[in-house]
């Protein structure tokens, strides 16, 4: 089970991650969940719309694969738990119709954006690189319309307000007191 925050996310493994949410539910808003897909036993009203209370980012789909990168930075592959077309008779829905991805990267232009795949988000992550984006915009200066192309960093692993810890993995956050040791 994996829950975002604005500034990260806490993971665990478990045999069943909604479960676990719904044992929770007092601090989950778990009303979004359609009662016609495999999580709608686990619906529940009691909070919906609470602020301050968690809920799922994704509740008409399972997360499959999450690739964050950095808060605000990162890809999700899902399975979609209904199907427009299922009404009719006829219809099967197949795996590939099933799949979702959606993709979170703030500070990259949205015509950007459409062209990142979940592999380049994969890609980063495994060798620490970081992509370049560019985007086209029309401006105005001084009653003059330009054209302008203009390059920026796209996908970055690069955390600038973490310090990343020996193991690759942990971290802390600029300003901890168990960095001032290190930095002295």
């Amino acid at each position: 089970a994996v829950v975002s925050t604005q500034s990260g996310h806490y993971g665990r493994d478990t045999d069943d991650g909604y479960q676990d949410l719904y044992e929770l539910r007092e601090h989950m808003d778990l009303a979004e969940y359609r009662k016609d897909t495999c999580l709608g036993q686990f619906r529940d009203d009691t909070y919906r719309k609470v602020p301050g209370k968690f809920s799922d980012e994704k509740p008409t789909e399972i997360i499959r694969e999450v690739i964050a990168l950095k808060p605000k930075m990162y890809s999700l592959l899902t399975k979609k738990l209904t199907c427009n077309k299922a009404k009719h008779q006829d219809h099967t829905c197949t795996e590939s119709r099933f799949s979702g991805h959606s993709a979170t990267a703030k500070g990259i232009n949205r015509s950007a954006k459409k062209s990142i795949t979940h592999d380049d988000y994969r890609r980063v992550l495994a060798t620490s690189s970081t992509t370049m984006t560019t985007s086209r915009s029309i401006r105005s200066y001084g009653h003059q319309m330009y054209s302008i192309v203009s390059s920026k960093r796209g996908l970055s692993s690069y955390d600038d307000k973490k310090y990343i810890l020996e193991n690759g993995i942990n971290t802390l956050s600029y300003g901890h007191y168990k960095l001032k040791p290190i930095n002295q």
